[in-house]
């Protein structure tokens, strides 16, 4: 068979050529595996190689001009081989980057670091894991009730002495049926962390005004498979022993005013 002189790719330049032999490499991969995966061992071993090659050209002729021999098979092979391992690497460079650590430091009169974390919980859709020492800032507490009203497991625990203090929005969210619990003991519950999907946010930044605008405080967005996971046991443990001690809904009946 003699070698067509049609170009490939009839655009210059490497990148539309580049574009060219990817798109022509991904369909012609796609007709190898529908031809069959028998026919294409029998191809690659060298069986009835000729009878293969043109009962292949007959059924996908747009592929002739890759597949016009036995060096062009071994060629075509080693170009997918290559085009796997650099699709390979660059998968894998993008989930590192996708799991690299953030750190946010406040104060942020600006209110993007804040801005930040509530696009985490909009974007959450399994759960929505809150330990916070202190919970006063209404724009993140009206994230949770989003989440929690669009389905996603919202589960909050806070300190017994801080829900009191003025501002706080622990009722307010007991009041929109959100699972909430106290810690009810003498100790302090001075965790400051929320683990959202898969996503860990810990460090010393409680939801406050005070800590987003005036203090120096700082937030670590995780997403180590094995942090997030310590840091999930850590709540369960806790929503376990808060739970035994009261009722979600206790706080919330002795807060209710008198009529």
């Amino acid at each position: 068979m003699l070698w067509s002189h049609a170009p490939l790719c009839p655009h210059p330049g490497f990148w539309a050529t580049s574009g060219c032999l990817l798109t022509r490499s991904v369909r012609l991969l796609a007709d190898l595996l529908c031809f069959g995966a028998l026919e294409l061992h029998a191809w690659i071993a060298g069986a009835s190689s000729e009878n293969l090659t043109a009962r292949f050209h007959k059924d996908y002729p747009q592929h002739e001009a890759l597949l016009q021999d036995s060096f062009g098979l071994v060629s075509l092979v080693a170009w997918l081989m290559t085009l796997g391992l650099v699709a390979w690497h660059v998968v894998a460079t993008l989930r590192r980057l996708c799991r690299a650590p953030e750190v946010l430091f406040f104060p942020d009169p600006s209110g993007v670091h804040v801005r930040h974390v509530c696009l985490l919980l909009r974007g959450a859709r399994r759960r929505v894991w809150v330990a916070m020492f202190a919970l006063t800032d209404d724009v993140l507490s009206e994230e949770l009730l989003r989440a929690w009203r669009r389905g996603v497991d919202v589960k909050v625990v806070v300190d017994d002495e801080q829900c009191r203090m003025p501002g706080a929005d622990a009722q307010k969210l007991l009041d929109a049926g959100v699972p909430l619990l106290l810690d009810d003991s003498p100790a302090r519950m001075h965790h400051k962390f929320a683990i959202v999907d898969s996503c860990l946010l810990t460090g010393s930044f409680n939801w406050t005004k005070q800590a987003s605008t005036t203090n120096w405080e700082n937030l670590c967005i995780l997403r180590d498979a094995a942090a997030v996971a310590s840091f999930a046991a850590e709540f369960q443990s806790l929503w376990r022993l808060f739970q035994r001690k009261q009722h979600p809904g206790k706080r919330k009946r002795d807060a209710t005013p008198k009529r």
